[in-house]
């Protein structure tokens, strides 16, 4: 009898090794992919505002133990959804595309992984504030996106260094970043008001604006002699100058099915700064945009 307690022992055990094992490399796996996507494939210019740090320090309440047990821990988001953006900013028409979620943290947020915010550390204790150093992928955009972009040429994945500040007063907000890089320098601001309508609800309704110095509106709303030759002349040489990029109202909706399952509904609509306004590029000075996502934590 001890012999068989033992072994049906030893088989639990076994069992229980394995599936921890599992685990361990399953979340290894999801760290590994999350942080290389951000750096090729999502380094597209997905045109949505998200809920900051959605969606993982957006979860339902949880208890004192189960907060404790998140720290020192890898979190994961996974999922996707579709969006309907402009094809490049300025561009006449929207397009509609897959969009991958791929979220991770880890102890807290303390670091972060995101095709939006990028790989960053937070130097900050306080649940409430955020600051600290990333390395985000700047805005990609491909001559073939749009007829309008003939003979300028692919802006390729190339990566940015920068500093992030993150402050909730209750339910207001504000949100900011500075980020260089080989196209040049751009900022970023942002507040608004986020807020729950039920246990599993919550809404966030926020201004975004983004600054870039000359040679960053220059990369994206200029036109140099070369590229309005090889547009045949269909566009007229253009340098952009330093200052407001554009502005955007946003809001969000995002619904928490339970403790693992949730979804994001969002659209934002966006007005170009004077530069951008009059590059040769710009066949719309304002444009909408839409996402829903469904995603996943573990």
């Amino acid at each position: 009898m001890p012999t068989t307690i033992g072994k049906i022992s030893a088989i639990r055990n076994s069992g229980s090794g394995h599936s921890i094992y599992r685990k361990h490399h399953m979340k290894l796996f999801a760290v590994i992919i999350t942080a290389t996507v951000p750096f090729t494939v999502m380094a597209a210019s997905i045109d949505i505002e998200p809920i900051p740090d959605l969606p993982l320090n957006n979860v339902p309440s949880a208890s004192a133990t189960e907060k404790a047990q998140s720290a020192n821990v890898w979190k994961f988001s996974l999922g996707g959804g579709i969006s309907y953006a402009p094809r490049y900013e300025g561009a006449a028409s929207n397009r509609l595309f897959f969009m991958p979620l791929l979220e991770a943290n880890y102890n807290n947020g303390q670091i972060f992984i995101s095709p939006l915010r990028g790989v960053g550390y937070n130097f900050s204790d306080d649940r409430t504030m955020q600051y600290g150093v990333r390395l985000a992928p700047d805005r990609i955009r491909y001559q073939s996106d749009d007829p309008r972009l003939n003979g300028m040429g692919d802006l390729r994945f190339t990566p940015q260094a920068g500093l992030f500040f993150n402050k909730r007063f209750s339910a207001w907000y504000i949100s900011s970043g500075i980020n260089t890089g080989i196209h040049g320098t751009n900022a970023e601001l942002g507040s608004g008001f986020l807020f729950p309508v039920s246990p599993v609800d919550r809404v966030r309704f926020g201004v975004n604006l983004n600054w870039g110095d000359t040679k960053y509106n220059q990369t994206y709303f200029g036109v140099t002699t070369g590229q309005a030759a090889a547009s045949g002349n269909v566009l007229t040489a253009y340098s952009a100058s330093a200052g407001l990029m554009d502005y955007a109202v946003t809001t969000n909706w995002l619904h928490n099915y339970d403790k693992k399952w949730f979804s994001n509904a969002g659209l934002s609509y966006k007005w170009l700064g004077t530069s951008a306004q009059q590059s040769p590029l710009t066949q719309r000075s304002s444009m909408a945009s839409g996402n829903f996502l469904v995603g996943y934590r573990f």
